[in-house]
């Protein structure tokens, strides 16, 4: 029985390119208004993370939908994180951006460090360019730990002095959203008190082997 479980695990494996520990994806709600925001129901959009290699981690941001108003970012602080590294880098700078019919793609770079409204200073903020018409859907960019390495998503990013780990920069509008209807307004939310806790979606191979580990206890009660 032993052998008969070990050949199907190794056959799953080698079909699966399976050779070590795979990364998840770490999936932070930027749901916490600020006062301009708190008329608007959150969360306004997701920071995801997912770990490339222990230096390396992809970060995409995507702005959600919600109670008939569509959320985008843009324009100074449109996208804040604070990285669980000392010095660490982006690319591609600027960040690789996508938006709705009818606006123009935003431009973004690297601002640095600085304080984000009432969340506190964060050690990366990207500025793009610029305002409304300008606002985007979804911003992707890899960072680079220069200084050390990452165990996991989770150590990618750190909390702030304020308990924050992402914010951004939002604009409502109502639903379809269109750049002659106008921003209804503009603020800040952040990730720390909206009541959204971070969630880990795993890899397609940690789902694959928990199916396989269902097959492997039916194949041997069948054998047994």
């Amino acid at each position: 029985m032993r052998t008969f479980v070990a050949r199907i695990i190794l056959t799953a494996s080698l079909l699966l390119g399976f050779t070590g520990a795979a990364s998840a994806t770490l999936i932070y709600a930027i749901g916490d208004p600020n006062t301009d925001l708190s008329p608007y129901p959150g969360p306004y959009a997701t920071a995801s993370v997912t770990l490339i290699d222990a230096t390396h981690a992809s970060i995409v941001f995507q702005a959600l939908t919600g109670g008939g108003f569509t959320y985008l970012m843009g324009a100074a602080n449109a996208l804040d994180l604070n990285v669980g590294a000392t010095t660490f880098s982006i690319s591609p700078n600027p960040v690789t951006a996508a938006t709705l019919p009818g606006f123009s793609i935003p431009s973004c770079s690297d601002g640095g460090s600085g304080n984000v409204s009432e969340f506190g200073v964060f050690n990366l903020t990207i500025d793009c360019f610029d305002g409304f018409t300008n606002a985007g859907t979804t911003f992707s960019f890899e960072l680079t730990n220069t200084s050390g390495t990452w165990l996991s998503e989770a150590a990618v990013l750190t909390a702030n002095s304020d308990g924050n780990f992402a914010a951004a920069h939002i604009f409502v509008c109502d639903t379809p959203c269109t750049t002659s209807g106008g921003a209804l307004v503009t603020g800040f939310a952040g990730n720390s008190e909206g009541g959204f806790p971070p969630v880990i979606i795993p890899e397609p191979q940690t789902l694959a082997l928990l199916g396989l580990g269902l097959l492997v206890l039916g194949l041997a009660r069948r054998r047994g």
